[in-house]
Formats: C-alpha cells, sequence, structure tokens
C-alpha cells in the first residue's frame, strides 16, 4: 500500500511539472499579436516613398494637350513631367472612334512612364457646357431639369453620361454644378433646396456608374457678376450666409458620400468674408472651411488655372506654389504647355528651396496615388498591391 502511494505522489509530481513547463514555466503564456493586413493606403504610402520628388509633383499636375493626337508636347509631359491626368475639349475630340483610340493611346503611353492609370477628364455637364454634341447624348441643362423633371431625371442623365464617356475612355467628369443661380442654365435652381436635391440626385447617378465625378465651384460662384474665365470678382456675402446657402450642397454631398468617389473644385474668386485671396489659393477657404468646418476627405482640385481670375494676380510659376500650400492636391491647367512647365518647376523650386513643405507634396500624392488604386484598378490589380505588401512584412 505504502509503495502504491508513493508512486501516486511521484506521477502528480511528474504531472505538475509538465503542466508548469507547457504554460510558459509559470507565466502566462503572451497572446499572439494580429498581423494587421494591408490596406491601399498602405499601398500608397509605400508606392509614394519609392517616387523622385519630381514624380510627385507629376501626380499632382492635370493638363490639357494641344489637338487631336498625341504631339510631341503631350509626349514630354508624360515622358519628362510624370503628369497624373489630362483633359480633353472639342479641340482634342472629332469622333468616338477617334477619342477611343486616343485616350487609350495616353493610357498605353503613360503606363512606359508612369506606375498608375492617368485621370483622363471631360467636362460634360450637359446643356451649352458639352463636348463632341454630334457624336454623345446630351443630357438638358441642369436648369431645365430642375424645372420640368424631378431628381430622378437628373439622376438618370447622370447615369447615362457618365456611361457613355466612360466607353470611350474617360474615367472622371467635371460635373455636377453645385452653384446656386449660376448663368447659361448651369445650375439646377436659384434656392439652396432644389440646388441640393437635384445634384444629390446626380451625384447618385454618377456614383452608381463608378465614375470619378466634381463638386464645382467651391465654395460657389452663383453670387458672380463677372466670367472668371476673364476677370476677377469679390464676393461680399458673409461666411454665415455662405454657410447658409453656397456652402450647402457641397455639405450634404460631402456628408452622404463616400469621398473618394468625388473631388471638389475651388473656383477663383475672392470671399471677402474668408479671406482676401482667391478661394484656390486660400487656406482660409480649403483647409480650414472645406477641410475642418465642412469635414471633406478626399481631392481638391482647382479650376482651370489659367483663367484670367487668378493669371490677374498671379504668375504661373507662383500660382501652384500658393495653391498647394493653401491645400489643393491636383492643379488643372488646361492649356498652354508652357504654362503648365511653370506651374511644375515652380513647385519643385518651391520644395527644393523649402518655401513648400515637402510633406506637403508628399500628403497630396499619398491622396492621388491611394485613390487612383482604389479607383482606376481593378479587384485583381489591388488584390497583387496587397498581397506583394503582405509578403514584405511577413
Amino acid at each position: 500500500m505504502k509503495n502504491l502511494f508513493s508512486a501516486s505522489r511521484g506521477l502528480a509530481v511528474i504531472v505538475f511539472f509538465a503542466v508548469f513547463l507547457l504554460s510558459g514555466c509559470g507565466h502566462s503564456a503572451e497572446p499572439k499579436q494580429e498581423v494587421k493586413k494591408p490596406t491601399l493606403h498602405d499601398a500608397a504610402v509605400k508606392m509614394v516613398a519609392e517616387m523622385s520628388l519630381e514624380e510627385k509633383i507629376g501626380q499632382m499636375l492635370l493638363i490639357g494637350i494641344d489637338g487631336p493626337d498625341i504631339d510631341t508636347g503631350a509626349v514630354a509631359m508624360l515622358r519628362d513631367y510624370h503628369v497624373g491626368g489630362v483633359i480633353l475639349f472639342d479641340r482634342n475630340m472629332n469622333n468616338k472612334y477617334q477619342v477611343t483610340g486616343l485616350n487609350a493611346n495616353l493610357q498605353r503611353l503613360n503606363k512606359e512612364y508612369n506606375k498608375l492609370p492617368l485621370y483622363l477628364c471631360v467636362d460634360q455637364e450637359g446643356g451649352m457646357v458639352a463636348r463632341m454634341e454630334q457624336d454623345l447624348t446630351v443630357a438638358p441643362a441642369a436648369a431645365r431639369i430642375a424645372s420640368q423633371g424631378t431628381p430622378e431625371d437628373a439622376e438618370r442623365w447622370a447615369y447615362q453620361t457618365a456611361k457613355e464617356i466612360e466607353s470611350i475612355g474617360f474615367n472622371v467628369n467635371f460635373a455636377p454644378v453645385l452653384d446656386i443661380g449660376i448663368p447659361a442654365s448651369r445650375s439646377y435652381g436659384n434656392d439652396v433646396a432644389t440646388v441640393s436635391k437635384f445634384t444629390e440626385a446626380a451625384c447618385r447617378g454618377y456614383d452608381k456608374s463608378g465614375i470619378i465625378y466634381s463638386l464645382k465651384h467651391f465654395p460657389g460662384i452663383g453670387r458672380s457678376e463677372v466670367d472668371p474665365h476673364t476677370e476677377q470678382y469679390r464676393i461680399t456675402a458673409s461666411k454665415e450666409t455662405l454657410l447658409q446657402e453656397d456652402a450647402v450642397p457641397f455639405k450634404n454631398i460631402i456628408g452622404k458620400f463616400n469621398n473618394q468617389d468625388f473631388m471638389v473644385m475651388i473656383g477663383h474668386l475672392i470671399y471677402t468674408s474668408l479671406d482676401e485671396l482667391p478661394a484656390s489659393v486660400s487656406p482660409q477657404v480649403i483647409k480650414k472651411l472645406l477641410r475642418q468646418e465642412l469635414g471633406f476627405q478626399g481631392l481638391v482640385i482647382t479650376d482651370d488655372m489659367e483663367m484670367g481670375a487668378l493669371t490677374s494676380m498671379y504668375d504661373f510659376s507662383e500660382m501652384g506654389v500658393a495653391a498647394v500650400n493653401a491645400g489643393v492636391d491636383i492643379l488643372l491647367v488646361c492649356h498652354n504647355y508652357e504654362h503648365q512647365k511653370q506651374v511644375y518647376q515652380g513647385v519643385l523650386e518651391a520644395v527644393q528651396t523649402n518655401k513648400l513643405a515637402a510633406a506637403d507634396i508628399d500628403a497630396a500624392a499619398v491622396k492621388i496615388v491611394e485613390n487612383k488604386m482604389i479607383k482606376l484598378l481593378n479587384a485583381g490589380q489591388q488584390q497583387e498591391l496587397l498581397q506583394s505588401l503582405q509578403k514584405e512584412a511577413q
């Protein structure tokens, strides 16, 4: 009996020590750290870190080209300046077949020099602001849709417009107009409620299509009595009035829609209650009002920087620097190759001489690259990027 007791006690001691050792010598085992799955934001940060300063600034430039073919100037802008996007006008567009080929060739050429696709853009609002009217189904003017139709009509026209221009190679439409009471029937109405209701419907149409769209022209140019293409104008409405009226349609879309799906285009007029600088170069308008107060997280793009409202006050070498400093991500220069180069060189030299923070360039480039990964790459391409990151993390 004594031997049996001793054997049992010995077995108990062995079991105790076995459990002790397996449990980590008396200490509870550390919980396994779960490996964070990489995101497209992580992929964008990595890609930007591997880009030169010249490439980053190039991604921030969106240009127009001269004619219906890719000329030597366009090649140089893609090859030497790494531009991030191209906008086409009637001067570039003969028919659907030619435009489809031009857009495809631009993407093909771009692939030789840049890692991500181009933004290929057009102003296809409908009404008086429409391209290639002889070949495309042009929507009625916004004012006509609102006065004779319903918000569902605005949604249907936006979707139809988006799918048609997408079929010929575009991935960005600079529409809809959110301004209240803008001339030429470009606005859905003269009151906040109507414009908000119809622009929300139009954005639903663009959302369903998958194309990138642009809200314009923040913070609203409907009060202007001049054409900003030719001259500057000072809007003297109080900030309270701007917030209760002009900015409401923008705030509505920013709050209800995924901010990755659209850009906000900034106008060039001066809003005296916000700043003495044009909106497109004003930190008060972009960083404070649009970003902080309205909470916009997506891409900010200027209206064409060759407009008289801006060129009457700034040289091309200065305006890009001022816009980036104000919080702009994409600089739109629609017509002249020399002007495009001056805007680019101005930003480059400002960074090199510490007049502009390199961190601001990085932040804009990351936003652009991430947006392109989300909106312009297919699911398979996105997965390849994430798998590559995952492998590097292991």
